[in-house]
């Protein structure tokens, strides 16, 4: 066999072993990042929010805003407060059907911030004669109050006591009856057994059946 065979056949050779043409591998994806747990404890930082004071809560039966003077009401004899803030809360009740403000806080710019956070603790700097008022949750008004100088219960006519000074001191309003719209003999009075008017002396009235029954009281002998 000539060179020039044997070099075809060695071609053909080398072209029949030769090794396929191999594919590539999908290369793998790398794994998501895994965000890291969130911190606890004291590593933990809080978000920056505005702090914002809890909204006193209203009582059973309340609205939840302060009714309208006057406005019409079916719980009679429930009262509601509303003291967010002492200076400028107000205490309702309803009587006979209708919404009163038994009190109201001074809610003026000169004391604003000067009521006590709580109840019972007289306020700084302010004067006995300032007429602050400061309304509280618990359903009472504090302010400087002075007592009425009370007539004794005598048929012996008396002097008068000097007036003592004002206190601050922390009270419920008193019985709507005896001070909204007065009474008259058979007018709408509630709840029964409710008595206004002077113990002795004077013309006095008792609740009862939801009608006044006014009295004279007579002074002692």
């Amino acid at each position: 066999m000539s060179f020039g065979r044997w070099a075809a056949v060695a071609m053909v050779v080398s072209l029949g072993c030769a090794s396929p043409r191999s594919t590539p591998l999908p290369q793998p994806r790398a794994p998501a990042p895994v965000p890291a747990p969130a911190a606890t404890g004291a590593d933990a930082t809080a978000p920056e929010t505005e702090a914002v004071s809890p909204a006193t809560p209203v009582a059973e039966g309340c609205p939840s805003v302060p009714p309208i003077e006057l406005g019409s009401c079916k719980a009679n004899g429930l009262r509601c407060t509303y003291a967010d803030t002492p200076e400028c809360g107000a205490i309702w009740e309803c009587y006979l059907g209708q919404w009163y403000a038994r009190a109201r806080g001074s809610c003026s710019s000169q004391f604003e911030g000067v009521c006590p956070r709580q109840a019972g603790a007289a306020p700084e700097g302010v004067s006995a004669r300032s007429g602050i008022v400061c309304i509280y949750p618990e359903g009472v008004a504090c302010a400087y109050r002075a007592d009425p100088v009370q007539p004794e219960c005598s048929g012996v006519a008396r002097a008068l006591p000097p007036p003592a000074p004002p206190t601050y001191r922390c009270e419920p309003p008193g019985p709507a009856a005896c001070v909204l719209g007065g009474f008259r003999q058979g007018g709408p009075c509630e709840p029964d057994g409710v008595s206004c008017g002077p113990a002795c002396c004077g013309l006095g009235g008792v609740c009862v059946q939801g009608e006044w029954q006014l009295e004279m009281r007579p002074c002692p002998q």
